[in-house]
């Protein structure tokens, strides 16, 4: 069958104006056989991280292949882009979710052997990341079936626009999925209400409380869980 890669790539980002990079984890079967096509699961990093960290501390495709050859899950791809300035700047939030959602997923698809429609396809998002995968959720669920966030923040905006959109969001089958850390005393309790709230409008939520800080020890062990979570949403049971 052969084995998994991890590329390091980039390409043109219209929106952002500049060349923006990435890591692509493809599965075994991706150069076996190229009849087939993969759901993609898009991992956003966090404020100090890049487009490597998923690989270099998160060893996320070592826990694929071994997820894939335990028989819990089937094989995905997995891309990781870069980060932005603009993702921390109000005045050019639209450009950095107009990057995520046209200018990274239209090259991705473009370019790799993906089933490009909205239900093969997640978001997920650790710290930062998570703010940004709830955001797109919200701004673009034409474009995702399954959001995940590690060790996010809700504030009172977020649960406003879940209000205003929840009827566009329940019509398309909206997942999420929701993960902190015991580590994490300030955030908890807002995880664990915003995921009360989500199920309270009527939205399939899964949340977990794990042991650890606001670290990769801790991403590494909710990751897991939430490639499998993912890989539900697009072949539910």
């Amino acid at each position: 069958m052969g084995e998994s890669q991890v590329l390091h790539r980039a390409f043109y980002s219209p929106a952002l104006g500049r060349e923006k990079r990435y890591c692509i984890y493809l599965p075994s079967s991706y150069a076996a056989r190229q009849d087939l096509r993969f759901s993609t699961v898009y991992l956003l990093p966090g404020l100090m991280d890049y487009e490597r960290t998923w690989i270099d501390k998160g060893r996320v495709h070592e826990h694929m292949d071994e997820l894939i050859a335990q028989g819990r899950i089937g094989e995905m791809i997995l891309v990781m882009p870069d980060k932005d300035d603009a993702a921390l700047d109000e005045t050019r939030e639209d450009t950095f979710a107009t990057y995520l959602a046209q200018d990274l997923i239209g090259h991705i698809d473009a370019t790799f052997r993906t089933i490009g429609v909205r239900h093969h396809r997640a978001l997920e998002g650790l710290s930062l990341g998570a703010g940004w995968a709830m955001r797109m959720a919200l701004y673009r669920p034409d474009l995702y079936c399954s959001i995940g966030c590690l060790s996010g923040g809700f504030d009172e905006e977020i649960h406003a626009l879940v209000l205003q959109r929840k009827e566009h969001l329940r019509r398309s089958g909206m997942r999420f999925r929701i993960g902190v850390g015991t580590g994490e005393q300030e955030i908890i309790e807002g995880n664990e209400e915003f995921a009360r709230f989500l199920r309270s409008q009527g939205f399939y939520c899964e949340y977990e409380l794990a042991d650890g800080p606001h670290d990769w020890p801790l991403w590494v062990k909710q990751i897991r869980n939430s490639l499998q979570f993912h890989y539900y949403s697009f072949n539910p049971r």
